[in-house]
């Protein structure tokens, strides 16, 4: 049998709207039936009155109010009428006799009914106007209709029990095809639902269901489809990827919407080193992102990074382990998503790849090393050729700060400085080209061997002093951040280099200066352009 909740909600429920609607819809019919006889024997009633009053009026004296009033005593007398009131064509009262009647003149006037009777009353007052009772005057009569009540009474006890009977039935002709239609066919589903909740890869097992027409029938035969439909996708797919989750060697963790695993493979144990579904209340589980830095928990985690493949860092029993994580989220559209983890041990390549780039940091340090003690060595053995040769003394007049910015541009090239600058007028001087191209090479490189470490940061400046010599300066600092190793050029190549190729141009070396903060200032004199001009000019005046 059905249980008591079933039975009340499913069955009792449209026994008993049945019932009801049965019952008041009787009612109904009853007592629309009752008010139209009630009308119909007043109607009756109202001609029968007027015919005996009629009959009993003589045509001599029906002008005379004492006449009619006389026979409507008679009336009263022989219980045809119980009473009355005559008024005049003015609505004036001429006579009463017999009962009072309830209804006034008035109260005709306003509603033109002829038939007055108060609810559940056993009389009831009758209007005769002049043209009905062909006399002068305004009648109302006063007729007891006790029977019709006493009709009513029983009508309305038999119309109560019919009523009651009808719903009665009702009920129970809607229980029992609610038994055979509903309860039964749903009592066949629950059972299979059972059934398939305990195995569903044989849920299609056992006879197939059936049920009659209808939205119950439709129903069993779509549920018995869903069953099949579940059965075959059990076995063929579900069955087959819960045994390749469990073999994989990719660790498979799903998280509910609150962030608590709830499932983890074989692989998932070993990759983190513990059970996650046992021991992630205790003790967290906390992913660092390598590539931002950000430590999450599970479910912050999820909620960063919905989607994609990123390495995380985690610690473990053995120490910190990383992994390629791999995030998805199931059924995102609907209520209850989950979100699945899947990881593979990449420690082994972590660690080779910090390997490689430590080994190639360091190459690459070696490499800018060379480069520069490259450049140093071609520095030193210029200044070496320098000193050997003596050179011919040119006579030109040109601008030395392309020669600065060739050195600088090359200097910045091998490592060896990191910030440079060339300010400064610019004029022109005098001398030889290649000597004046030696002679702001050596001041630079004799700054940067002061300094003694690397890289550096250079200014070189070039203004005019007066209109017969212009000064070259260098300045060179050790550069913020530096450190990369000391200069391994001799100081005093660089100063005798430069010393002779100052010479060359007729020009002085003024000072080599360190001050306190570290910065070396080598400052040079230079021949003009005026000075040049005047001495050949002299030169000539002398031939």
């Amino acid at each position: 049998m059905a249980s008591p909740a079933f039975h009340i909600s499913t069955i009792l429920r449209p026994s008993v709207l049945a019932f009801g609607a049965v019952l008041v819809a009787l009612l109904s019919i009853t007592s629309l039936v009752r008010d139209q006889d009630d009308e119909r024997y007043l109607e009756r009633r109202y001609a029968d009155v007027g015919k005996i009053l009629s009959a009993a009026i003589d045509p001599r004296f029906q002008t005379k109010a004492d006449e009619i009033t006389r026979v409507a005593e008679r009336l009263v007398v022989i219980g045809a009428i119980r009473g009355g009131v005559l008024y005049d064509g003015s609505g004036h009262e001429q006579q009463v006799f017999g009962e009072r009647v309830e209804a006034s003149f008035n109260a005709v006037m306003r509603t033109g009914h002829t038939v007055f009777r108060p609810a559940g009353s056993s009389k009831a007052d009758f209007y005769y106007p002049p043209e009905a009772s062909l006399t002068p005057f305004h009648i109302f009569l006063r007729v007891d209709v006790g029977e019709i009540t006493s009709l009513e009474t029983i009508r309305d006890d038999r119309a109560v029990t019919i009523a009651l009977g009808g719903g009665a039935a009702a009920a129970a002709i809607t229980e029992m095809v609610m038994m055979l239609m509903v309860w039964w066919p749903l009592r066949r589903v629950r059972t299979v639902v059972e059934a398939m909740l305990h195995d569903p890869a044989s849920a299609d097992r056992g006879q197939p269901l059936r049920g009659w027409g209808g939205e119950v029938g439709r129903l069993t035969f779509a549920f018995e489809c869903l069953r099949s439909m579940l059965a075959d996708v059990w076995r063929t797919r579900v069955m087959v990827a819960d045994t390749i989750i469990e073999s994989s060697p990719f660790a498979v963790l799903q998280i509910n919407v609150d962030g608590h695993p709830f499932f983890a493979n074989p692989s998932c144990a070993r990759l983190f080193g513990r059970d996650i579904l046992r021991t992630n209340e205790v003790s967290p589980l906390m992913l660092r992102d390598v590539a931002s830095g950000a430590r999450h928990g599970l479910k912050a985690y999820v909620e960063t990074y919905r989607s994609g493949i990123r390495p995380v860092e985690f610690p473990t029993p053995n120490g910190p382990k990383q992994a390629l994580l791999a995030s998805l989220v199931l059924g995102a559209e609907t209520r209850a998503p989950v979100n699945v983890l899947v990881g593979v041990d990449i420690s082994a390549l972590h660690g080779a790849r910090i390997a490689a780039e430590a080994a190639l940091k360091t190459g690459m340090e070696d490499v800018a090393k060379a480069t520069t003690r490259t450049f140093e060595y071609k520095q030193m053995l210029e200044a070496c050729l320098a000193l050997m040769g003596g050179g011919k003394k040119s006579q030109e007049h040109l601008q030395v700060a392309a020669f600065a910015r060739e050195w600088l541009d090359t200097a910045a090239e091998a490592g060896a400085v990191q910030v440079a600058e060339v300010d400064g007028e610019d004029p022109e001087v005098a001398g030889g080209a290649d000597n004046l191209r030696a002679v702001t090479r050596f001041a630079a490189f004799l700054a940067y061997t002061q300094v003694g470490s690397l890289p550096v940061d250079m200014k070189i400046d070039v203004r005019g002093i007066d209109f017969e010599t212009a000064g070259l300066q260098v300045q060179a600092r050790a550069a913020a951040g530096g450190g990369k190793g000391a200069c391994v050029a001799d100081t005093n190549l660089a100063l005798a280099a430069l010393k002779a190729a100052v010479a060359r141009v007729d020009g002085r070396l003024s000072e080599v200066e360190q001050e306190e903060n570290g910065a070396v200032i080598v400052r040079v004199v230079l021949r003009g352009a005026a000075e040049r001009m005047q001495t050949t000019m002299k030169s000539k005046t002398a031939d």
